[in-house]
């Protein structure tokens, strides 16, 4: 009995390299075969781009006679709009990346997948696979669905996110509660960088909580006067944070999504008190700095170059953190005190999911077309490519076993930034947390970071703040 395995990635680029611009797709970009072309939206630059190359060659030599269309219509919000109008015209891709909020506009359309079926079939497809004695090319069967095992394999909290649950209606468009909308691609969270060189001259140990941060602000600021204490690159996700560790209540996916408002005394005394962190020189954040406050990181504060101590921002931004000046570390973000004494470090989750769609340009084998199209998923989050992936994103991988990858484990030996963030973010796998998707959840998102910013420069405080985004979100 022979033994099979898996085309290697060299042995896929040479199958599939000759054959690119081929049966899926025409000279000028259009597609001549629909029913055996996947259609992949993303936001990817050039060089993600290229990292994709690989997966979609590696699926395109299993299965022969399928190809793989990889456009970039521009940003996240870019790929939205044009899913939304693709919909409209029955013109949709089989697949493209996501946040919660698009897909909360997407499900009233009725066309994503409910991927449930897909990921628990036993069915195989056949395929190519080399022969592992001989390296020659024989037929190979391939299973569409996850194991168990596989799915254990999944990060919970990323894995989560998909479910229907955490949509708002979903059950008025025909989908259940275990049914899963989206698959999590890769991941970034949030992360405190911190000046390890000012805090050792000082002799200050990094916060755990926010009191231990802003208890440190004042003798910060009295040693460098022109400096900032803190930069926050995300005024909306503050907020959201906040409210998580501290149960002051956000959004909600079904009945009155939005459950922040001026009723709130704790929200609003936290709110007010940036004010004081402001006017003391103590804080700054993207909004107002009017650029990522990574830049005033790296700037350092020795000779009063008037950076930040501590940086707070994405773990997939972590290269840009990087400063020849000073020593620079990582450590979690803070958490807040609970009455009980332990801390409730909770921290966001965020980056690119994927979400599957029927078929549109009036193909006649829709259901072919999305097991293949899964098919296509699984060379995405196949552990090897992930790694690969993740090392040139700087995003976190969505399998725990891309960390057992020798590649992998190299790159986390690393002292730069974007492996110590790797570092850093994957100890947080047990705090990540999302928040519901429903149409508008964006809003509230873009309406709660005007708000910090607001109060936080007095230019409103926080009882005017809240209402207005509140109303602004369509709350009475």
């Amino acid at each position: 009995m022979k033994k099979v395995v898996s085309l290697t990635l060299s042995a896929a680029m040479a199958l599939s390299c000759a054959s690119v611009l081929l049966a899926g797709c025409g000279r000028d970009g259009g597609i001549s075969d629909y029913e055996h072309t996947i259609v992949f939206y993303s936001s990817q630059g050039d060089a993600l781009v290229q990292q994709t190359a690989v997966a979609i060659q590696n699926f395109e030599a299993k299965y022969p006679g399928w190809k793989v269309y990889h456009t970039q219509p521009g940003g996240y919000d870019e790929v939205k709009e044009k899913v939304v109008s693709d919909l409209q015209a029955d013109q949709q891709p089989d697949l493209a990346y996501c946040y919660a909020d698009h897909v909360a506009q997407y499900l009233s359309t009725e066309q994503v997948i409910d991927m449930k079926s897909l990921i628990e079939s036993t069915e195989t497809v056949t395929g190519v696979g080399i022969d592992a004695q001989t390296g020659e090319q024989i037929a190979a069967e391939y299973t569409v669905g996850y194991s168990t095992e596989e799915l254990e394999d999944f990060i919970s909290g990323y894995y989560e996110e998909g479910k229907a649950t955490n949509f708002s209606d979903y059950e008025s468009f025909g989908y259940t509660d275990d049914s899963m909308l989206t698959l999590p691609f890769v991941k970034s969270t949030e992360l405190l960088y911190y000046n390890a060189d000012a805090l050792k001259k000082l002799g200050l140990k990094v916060p755990e909580t926010w009191d231990e941060l802003w208890a440190q602000a004042p003798t910060i600021k009295e040693f460098y006067p022109k400096a900032t204490v803190l930069g926050y690159d995300s005024e909306a996700n503050w907020f959201i944070t906040m409210c998580e560790q501290n149960g002051w209540g956000y959004t909600s996916a079904q009945g009155n999504h939005f459950q922040f408002n001026s009723n709130n005394e704790d929200l609003k005394t936290w709110l007010n008190s940036l004010n004081g962190y402001y006017k003391n020189g103590y804080l700054t954040t993207q909004q107002d700095y009017k650029a990522y406050t990574s830049a005033l990181f790296t700037k350092g504060i020795e000779n009063g170059a008037g950076g930040i101590v501590y940086c707070i921002g994405s773990s997939g931004g972590a290269s840009h953190q990087s400063s020849n000046l000073f020593k620079a570390a990582i450590a979690p973000i803070p958490g807040t005190r609970k009455a009980d004494g332990t801390i409730d470090n909770s921290v966001i989750s965020q980056g690119p999911s994927l979400v599957m769609f029927n078929a549109g340009n009036g193909v006649s084998n829709a259901d072919e077309k999305a097991k293949m199209t899964f098919l296509f998923i699984k060379e995405l989050l196949d552990p090897t490519f992930q790694a690969q992936f993740s090392i040139a994103a700087g995003y976190n991988p969505s399998r725990n076993s891309v960390y057992d990858i020798p590649a992998y484990q190299k790159h986390m030996e690393g002292n730069g930034m974007t492996a110590m963030a790797c570092k850093a973010a994957k100890d947080l796998n047990d705090r990540f947390f999302t928040s519901p998707a429903f149409v508008g959840s964006s809003t509230a998102r873009t309406q709660v970071g005007n708000a910090l910013y607001y109060v936080m420069r007095g230019e409103k405080n926080a009882d005017a703040a809240l209402s207005d985004a509140y109303k602004n979100c369509g709350g009475k």
